[in-house]
């Protein structure tokens, strides 16, 4: 019987081994290439960007900020293209305490609507004397500084604000000054500009121009940097606490969350708690009013392109709020959008 022997000496040489690995290899780098496609495809995915949504704010504060050219030894009035008018006393621009000469600029940001609010990221949220945060009601927001060359000038003498005149019927004799900075986390809290150791009260004043007779809320300010026109927005009946359920790729470093009050123009206070545990936001005081009609407004920065949702609700006891999806849009069409809600 014959024996049929195999040879194994040299299979690096062998023609069929050689095939077969060059087909495994091909195969392998197809494996490889593909799963390298999918792995691109995860980490393509667009992701919300929450340095471009706070970009975004800084660049449209900036956008907001106008400026103005007066002679320090003269003082004057500037006026905002709002119709915000800040009135300086001469001499009252200094540096180091000491008066300076010479132009001065004056910088200015107004803010009468909520969408500007939003999209300036300075909802009204206020800070009581002790930490207690409630929701305001704004007549009006302002940063007023001044500056001369590469310095930072301070205010020696007391300068008058006056706001964009006012209907009327839409007064609202409660209007408090409140000081909004880096030291409060962008929250507001009352001020004695005056030193008198009282909560400044806006002074209102009645005017007449072109179209009739109006009226305008008045303060004065000690220090630049900036104020806001407000009150305390105060509720009766039984409150509850606030939830917000934003969608799985949301957190607080990402995106922003937005309470704005049905049949208040100027009050909108962000959600600014993010509950790790439950994985959703809410607010610091759980004041809601049950039976209060509210809209939800979530935004965030995406690929480049600012998206949103705007959810009406009427709030319940314990409520969570259950946002799915976010969509694209343009700033210009958010804002109309949030000036039209009720």
């Amino acid at each position: 019987m014959n024996t049929q022997k195999q040879n194994f000496t040299n299979l690096n040489n062998s023609k069929v081994v050689s095939r077969i690995f060059k087909n495994v290899m091909v195969l392998s780098i197809l494996v490889f290439f593909s799963s390298c496609i999918d792995n691109k495809d995860e980490v393509l995915e667009p992701q919300p960007d929450g340095a471009a949504l706070v970009a975004r704010f800084e660049d449209n504060r900036a956008d907001a900020l106008q400026e103005f050219i007066l002679d320090a030894a003269i003082g004057g009035v500037i006026t905002g293209t709002e119709g915000t008018q800040v009135t300086f006393q001469p001499n009252s621009f200094g540096l180091n305490g000491t008066p300076v000469t010479g132009n001065v600029t004056v910088k200015l940001i107004e803010i009468y609507d909520k969408a500007s609010m939003l999209l300036k990221d300075k909802s009204t949220l206020g800070m009581r004397d002790n930490g207690d945060k409630e929701a305001l009601k704004s007549a009006g927001e302002f940063y007023i500084d001044a500056e001369q060359g590469v310095n930072s000038l301070e205010l020696l003498e007391m300068a008058s604000v006056q706001s964009r005149p006012v209907d009327f019927a839409d007064l609202d004799g409660g209007m408090q000054i409140f000081r909004g900075d880096d030291d409060t986390d962008g929250d507001w809290v009352e001020t004695d500009e005056d030193g008198d150791g009282e909560n400044d009260d806006a002074q209102i004043r009645d005017g007449q121009g072109a179209a009739g007779e109006f009226a305008t809320y008045n303060y004065d300010i000690g220090d630049f940097g900036w104020t806001n026109l407000d009150r305390w927005y105060s509720f009766t009946g039984p409150k509850t606490e606030l939830f917000i359920d934003v969608p799985a790729e949301f957190n607080q470093d990402n995106c922003a969350v937005y309470l704005s009050y049905d049949g208040e123009p100027t009050a909108l206070a962000r959600m600014d708690v993010y509950n790790t545990d439950l994985e959703m936001f809410t607010e610091h005081y759980g004041l809601i009013p049950i039976g209060l009609e509210v809209h939800i407004i979530m935004v965030a920065e995406i690929d480049g392109q600012l998206n949103y949702a705007i959810q009406g609700t009427t709030i319940v006891d314990e409520h969570i709020e259950v946002i799915s999806s976010l969509s694209p849009i343009t700033q210009a069409a958010l804002e109309i959008l949030i000036n039209d809600l009720p």
